[in-house]
């Protein structure tokens, strides 16, 4: 498949684009750190090797146990960062001046939410469901689902030192996504573009993920305890 290359963006098709090492190295070598700590993870409740991480803004106290805690506020609704008395941290990586979060929202679809997540995929086991992946799914439309001005979900690819993994799309199956590190990713949320991603069948698949709104002052998050 021929990829147009416009403003760094290579488009794969229609709204399906990908921006190769979107990151700097020192912004890698940063997010790495956050990877490589253990503590701060939560088991999803779609999968037991699929484990989440608020990182950039400290999340609120939540019972031991709990799936999917309750994340920190949107710090870009606020005009000063917070004091050394909140509970919220903001990390200068994300909310500095020119920032990854203000990079992001400036190629992403309007708006992007600014809760970031760190999503890590463990391998592979025998017996146990969609270990290590996801299964397909698309963001917006589906059957009883209520419109909530979504309008974009993303994924930036933070190494590619694990097997399997890989993006596919039900309905475009040329189309094969494999992760590299710093790449930037626009997945489009209509049926047309129903992904999944592959099993990981050794290493660990570190991904930051997050989703773009019609309404920069929505509340949704980006998971529930149902849904995480």
């Amino acid at each position: 498949m021929n990829y147009m290359n416009t403003n760094q963006k290579v488009v794969i098709d229609e709204d399906l684009w990908y921006i190769p090492n979107f990151l700097t190295e020192s912004e890698s070598t940063t997010l790495k750190q956050y990877c490589d700590e253990p503590i701060g993870w939560y088991i999803t409740s779609r999968s037991p090797s699929i484990r989440n991480k608020f990182i950039g803004v400290m999340h609120g106290i939540h019972p031991k146990g709990t799936i999917c805690p309750t994340r920190g506020i949107d710090l870009s609704l606020s005009a000063v960062f917070p004091t050394d008395e909140d509970e919220r941290y903001a990390d200068p990586l994300f909310w500095g001046v020119d920032g990854l979060l203000d990079r992001l929202a400036s190629v992403l679809p309007k708006y992007l939410i600014r809760f970031t997540t760190l999503q890590s995929f463990w391998p592979f086991q025998e017996g146990i469901d969609n270990h290590g992946a996801f299964d397909w799914h698309h963001e917006k439309g589906n059957p009883g689902q209520k419109d909530d001005g979504m309008t974009g979900a993303w994924s930036l690819y933070l190494n590619n030192d694990f097997e399997g993994g890989e993006l596919l799309f039900k309905y475009k199956p040329d189309i094969i996504i494999k992760p590299e590190p710093g790449m930037l990713v626009n997945i489009p949320i209509t049926k047309d573009f129903t992904h999944k991603v592959n099993p990981v069948t050794s290493g660990i698949r570190h991904t930051l993920y997050g989703v773009c709104f019609e309404d920069i002052n929505s509340e949704r998050t980006i998971s529930t305890g149902d849904d995480c």
